[in-house]
């Protein structure tokens, strides 16, 4: 916040009516601080109540008084010492929001972070849709009010909500739920008979009284799981409709050992058509995790790995800043119709010594059977269509898991490679290597 600030969103506000000679209706107000003052209440109350006065039959709301992670992640029984000790708004110094805005009829997105709700009594919302509330002080009790007072609510974000602890859903018909970083709640009860989209964020919770229970007819077409720690634990059942799943993990296929997908009696997620995996590639090592979760979804049609990238020690870090120089920083974009022999120039005159990078490699057969298994995974020979790669690097770990996938999708269409920044001569290599893997030779090769 600053003063030269204050004063050009006074002078956006005040130049409307100046412009027009009458105040003109707001369809939308959103503004986001870095930090927040007890002195700035005054001017942003003006703000606000101008707005809420001046709405247009439509009004969408975004108030942010902090901009910054939500979360500093952790396990539940550590993370009240983590949050407690960073709070972007110290107690009693938090914005109370003017009341007359939950008395707006017009409001039909309402984004709240780091304030106070201050509700009324009696709360007139019927026309609001879409409902963000992060990081809100506040009691359940008062959080629980404010959602069952909008009749129309059908999107919901909750995020770093630390004093609830129990809600209820039932009520609303929502069609997209996304609960992040709530790391003290026990029981979400949902009516899921018009949900088609979940969203969930969270520490690792080993507490049999933890609940997401879903009511009604499912009809999930896409779920997104992402946890605050290494490991995922979970047993809910809820998502086994999905269509489309996107688990984000610290290291790839993490999950090999959790619930979610068991060594015995495997389950199988028949409805999923598009799986999106998130996470590090540190070892050969996470190719058996990739082949379980594989062998889960039988009619998978789409596959694409966000490749994290690994973290080097200043030795590292240092060799492969000289090696790759800092003339070609940007990205080189190919088709499957380049030639395969126009990079074997560039990559004679490098220096290019990666072990995962020789071409020898690729004689070498493997010698764990988790991996020599892949070609009996059925979705890879007989579903799999398109297999997209994001921020390749092409080491040994994100190798391994690129040639085992490419060399059993015998019926792939397409493959999408975005290659990490470096020199042409390695991005020739990779290159190369990657479509000498494809076992479908009619299939197309994008590179980024």
């Amino acid at each position: 916040m600053s003063w030269k600030l204050l004063d050009r969103m006074n002078a956006a506000l005040l130049c409307r009516r100046r412009c027009a000679g009458r105040h003109v209706p707001l369809r939308s107000f959103h503004f986001a601080f870095d930090s927040y003052h007890v002195w700035d209440r005054v001017i942003v109350d003006a703000w606000v109540t101008y707005v809420v006065c001046h709405s247009s039959q439509e009004l969408h709301f975004d108030l942010r008084f902090w901009i910054g992670p939500i979360c500093a992640g952790g396990e539940r029984d550590r993370l009240s010492t983590i949050v407690d000790s960073e709070p972007p708004v110290f107690p009693g110094r938090h914005y109370e929001l003017p009341r007359s805005l939950y008395s707006c009829v017009a409001l039909q997105t309402l984004c709240l972070s780091y304030c106070d709700l201050n509700l009324l009594e009696s709360i007139d919302l019927s026309l609001l849709k879409t409902m963000r509330l992060t990081g809100i002080h506040g009691s359940r009790s008062r959080i629980q009010r404010l959602i069952s007072s909008c009749p129309r609510l059908a999107d919901l974000t909750l995020e770093a909500l630390r004093q609830l602890k129990t809600l209820s859903l039932l009520d609303k018909r929502l069609r997209s739920f996304a609960l992040r970083c709530c790391h003290n709640v026990d029981n979400v009860a949902i009516d899921a008979s018009e949900l088609t989209t979940i969203a969930y964020r969270g520490a690792v919770s080993d507490d049999p009284s933890y609940t997401l229970s879903m009511h009604g007819s499912l009809a999930i077409s896409s779920c997104t799981v992402d946890f605050c720690s290494e490991e995922l634990i979970t047993s809910e059942e809820e998502f086994d409709s999905s269509t489309h799943l996107h688990l984000k993990f610290d290291r790839l296929g993490s999950c090999i050992d959790s619930d979610l997908f068991p060594a015995a009696g495997f389950r199988t997620f028949t409805n999923l058509r598009r799986l999106e995996l998130t996470g590090h590639v540190p070892d050969c090592g996470v190719a058996i995790a990739m082949r379980r979760i594989l062998e889960m979804t039988p009619n998978l049609e789409s596959l694409t790995l966000f490749l994290k990238p690994e973290k080097c020690n200043p030795t590292n870090c240092d060799s492969e800043s000289e090696s790759d120089g800092s003339s070609d920083s940007g990205y080189i974009s190919h088709s499957d119709d380049d030639d395969d022999t126009d990079g074997d120039d560039y990559g004679s005159n490098i220096g290019y010594n990666s072990h995962s990078e020789e071409d020898g490699d690729d004689s070498e057969e493997d010698s764990s059977p988790g991996i020599a298994s892949f070609s009996a995974i059925r979705c890879l020979r007989r579903r799999v269509k398109e297999i997209n790669l994001v921020h390749y690097e092409g080491d040994d770990g994100q190798a391994t898991v690129a040639r085992l996938l490419l060399s059993n999708a015998l019926v792939l269409q397409r493959v999408c490679v975005v290659l990490t920044r470096g020199r042409i001569g390695m991005q020739m290599r990779k290159k190369r290597k990657i479509k000498r893997w494809m076992m479908s030779r009619s299939a197309k090769a994008v590179f980024l």
